[in-house]
């Protein structure tokens, strides 16, 4: 009876061990059910499939100069927003897709952002650099594939889902004043990364509810000059999440690091293409005072240039921005006050480095 018995507790055991094994496997495919999938695709279109993804990778590589690629709420699109379709890649390639591919659809991202849909099914050694991936229309979703990845079926729910994490749309894209807590939140968070920034010149601000910009100088030079990306936090406080975006591309840099962030933030001027940036404009007042275009006794109390462009302002109010044009000659523009060098600015060229004038 004894060892019955003991075989009875043994059993039971085994049986309470292979329940458990069963519902943590069911439970476990439940919760990962949209990596595994019994979806395959017929032979001749996962040929012309692969074929394809072959052609889009050679694609990117071979026009990225002439399109600076982005990626647009996942999709592939140059750097003006124009999404990449099909047609584009057949004509830069001279290159015809097959029928059965005619709807595909292109994407531009991390292979990571796939891994929770497709599992091990994305097996690419950089996860962290965006990789183009086509997605083809298939009953019930997308099957989704790369050159590097083999890819998968994604459901009409996740694939949604994929696509929205992707999303731009963060809230209200706004300009913060100085007293609201987002503004005092963002300076804080700068101050503490940089103390020569503290009390400094804010020249561009811009925030969702996810995100925020800032370009800011130091008080007492205003050629040195900072740009950083933040990310707001659950308790309303900024953490910087990329420094040193003055010596580098916005959009391309922030895009790739963070493909949700919404490109809107980013001030019109790109700080890194101006290596002429200074504060001292000594010399150019002394030529004012010698050509009498402005009073032997102005006292200089800002200045900085960039470009073609020196902003002046004096202790008497007097305000002037310089130009360099076309001739090789200067013109001079009294100008009010900020607004109304900034517009100035902006009639002599598109994307002038606004950067340089006291926000103050």
């Amino acid at each position: 009876m004894k060892n019955k018995k003991i075989g009875f507790f043994i059993l039971l055991a085994l049986g309470i061990a292979i329940i458990a094994i069963f519902t943590i496997y069911f439970l476990n495919k439940q919760s990962n059910a949209s990596v595994q999938s019994d979806f395959t695709l017929d032979a001749t279109t996962l040929e012309s499939l692969n074929e394809f993804n072959q052609k889009l990778d050679e694609y990117y590589i071979e026009t990225w100069d002439n399109n600076k690629f982005i990626s647009y709420y996942s999709y592939l699109a140059t750097n003006d927003y124009t999404e990449i379709m099909l047609e584009d890649v057949e004509k830069a390639l001279d290159y015809t897709a097959p029928e059965e591919i005619k709807d595909v659809q292109i994407h531009f991202v991390k292979p990571k952002s796939l891994k929770p849909y497709l599992g091990d099914n994305i097996i690419d050694d950089d996860p962290e650099v965006l990789t183009v991936y086509s997605a083809l229309p298939v009953e019930g979703g997308m099957y989704i594939s790369s050159k590097f990845d083999k890819g998968g079926f994604v459901s009409s729910e996740n694939y949604k889902k994929f696509v929205s994490e992707h999303s731009w749309l963060k809230g209200e894209t706004r300009m913060p004043d100085k007293d609201s807590k987002e503004y005092k939140e963002v300076i804080k968070a700068v101050e503490k990364k940089d103390e020569n920034l503290k009390d400094g010149n804010v020249k561009h601000l811009a925030c969702n509810d996810k995100y925020a910009m800032i370009v800011i100088s130091s008080k007492d030079d205003p050629a040195y000059i900072k740009q950083y990306a933040l990310e707001k936090q659950n308790s309303g406080k900024y953490d910087i999440i990329i420094e040193e975006l003055e010596l580098r591309d916005n959009k391309i840099f922030v895009n790739y690091a963070y493909t949700d962030f919404d490109l809107a933030l980013l001030p019109l001027y790109e700080i890194y293409l101006y290596s002429n940036i200074q504060s001292d404009q000594t010399y150019l007042v002394d030529l004012l005072k010698e050509n009498e275009r402005i009073g032997v006794d102005e006292e200089l109390t800002y200045s900085c240039g960039a470009g073609n462009f020196v902003y002046l302002e004096f202790k008497s109010g007097l305000k002037i921005l310089l130009y360099a044009n076309e001739n090789n000659t200067t013109d001079v523009y009294e100008v009010e006050n900020f607004t109304v060098a900034l517009s100035k600015m902006l009639e002599l060229e598109p994307n002038p480095p606004a950067f340089i004038l006291n926000f103050e």
